[in-house]
């Protein structure tokens, strides 16, 4: 199984070159240990994809939940990380019984505590979006063309991955990744995914969105996984962005336990779907005290400036703007020290998604170093 296409023959690549862009095929982690962004493969049954998750990423997984507990989650203990956690997986158990030994698989073999894993994953909802969470979102609905700026933590570029995935049926899909679990990604039955972070007040708990964005890559089709998360049992801060290589898409706010399907006056800008870090349903009156950050506002205003203004729907236009780098708070975002927390942000990754062609385009670390690679589902 060939970890990318033939690049020297993909017209995106010389469309890519053109701007300034090298493109590289991915590293496989059991290569490159210490690459960034190092392509993982997992195949088999729950439990086998988890032993494998554990133990070709046992090494990340100890510096991220480590990151998280004494420098994102300082203030908790872990007695009460522990409890909450725990009430998570209860839920996770509940929603799914494969995830749930999964990750059980994942913390054997990683050799952490269950509740040590569970942590990771639950980390979006255990924050409540206390810390700065700046992501940008694109779908061109013609071109069938997915993807997103992941920015976060600046440690996170030499601690995530991108999972290649084959279930025990033989249903694939690929992913950006913290170790632990999934967030970003496209499947064979050519559905993608993309995620904002919001904040408003709304209590958090239920099933942790990055749960649901798996479900969502675990589905055959849209509509499936719009039900999923309509039905879960749902209590955070996020905006989920599906669509498929039909064209269609669901835009999702999520706050607390409510639901807000976007129509197209509310997340459209010349037929291309925008979205940053702020709510935009146009019944924002029922969210608790929601919020938007400076960065959302100033991005999402650039993002459809640059989208009514551009003509093509390639790869290639779609970098063009989320790498954009005007202004004081740009799209692309340098690495910079928060005077708050002493962490430093920035754009980790980009991803971009031809969801007709199966194929995944990442930065390997902060884009703006300009280092690319793809690979596809065949």
């Amino acid at each position: 199984m060939s970890p990318h296409p033939d690049i020297s023959k993909d017209s995106t690549v010389e469309l890519l070159t053109a701007q300034g862009l090298k493109i590289v095929p991915p590293n496989l982690i059991e290569e490159h240990p210490q690459a960034k962004l190092p392509l993982v493969r997992l195949t088999g049954s729950p439990e086998e994809i988890g032993a494998e998750h554990g133990t070709k990423l046992s090494d990340r997984i100890e510096k991220a939940f480590e990151l998280y507990r004494t420098k994102l989650f300082a203030q908790w203990t872990d007695a009460s990380l522990k409890v909450t956690s725990l009430a998570f997986f209860e839920r996770i158990q509940e929603f799914s019984q494969p995830y749930a030994l999964e990750l059980k698989a994942i913390a054997s073999h990683a050799r952490r505590e269950l509740w040590e894993v569970v942590m990771l994953m639950s980390r979006t909802e255990i924050l409540r979006s206390s810390t700065p969470n700046e992501c940008t979102s694109l779908y061109f609905k013609e071109s069938r063309i997915l993807g997103q700026n992941w920015d976060w933590v600046e440690e996170f570029e030499n601690l995530a991955v991108i999972f290649d995935v084959t279930r025990q049926d033989g249903f694939r899909f690929l992913a950006l990744g913290e170790p632990g679990f999934v967030k970003i990604g496209l499947n064979a039955a050519g559905v993608g995914v993309c995620l904002n972070i919001l904040k408003c007040q709304a209590p958090t708990g239920g099933i942790p969105v990055h749960i649901l964005l798996r479900k969502v890559l675990d589905s055959t089709s849209l509509n499936e996984a719009y039900h999923v998360i309509s039905a879960a049992e749902r209590a955070t801060m996020s905006n989920i962005l599906i669509a498929d290589d039909s064209g269609k898409y669901f835009n999702l706010e999520l706050a607390g336990n409510q639901l807000f399907a976007l129509n197209s006056n509310e997340v459209e800008v010349n037929n291309v779907v925008v979205h940053t870090n702020g709510f935009l349903t146009s019944k924002g009156d029922k969210i608790d005290f929601s919020e938007e950050t400076e960065s959302s506002a100033a991005r999402i205003v650039r993002a459809r400036f640059l989208t009514s203004t551009q003509c093509g729907r390639h790869e290639a236009d779609m970098l063009k703007i989320l790498l954009d780098q005007e202004g004081n708070l740009p799209i692309c975002r340098q690495s910079e020290k928060n005077i708050f927390d002493g962490l430093t942000y920035g754009t980790v990754s980009t991803v971009v998604m031809n969801l007709r062609e199966r194929k995944l385009i990442f930065s390997q670390g902060n884009p703006r170093n300009g280092t690319f690679s793809c690979v596809s589902i065949s």
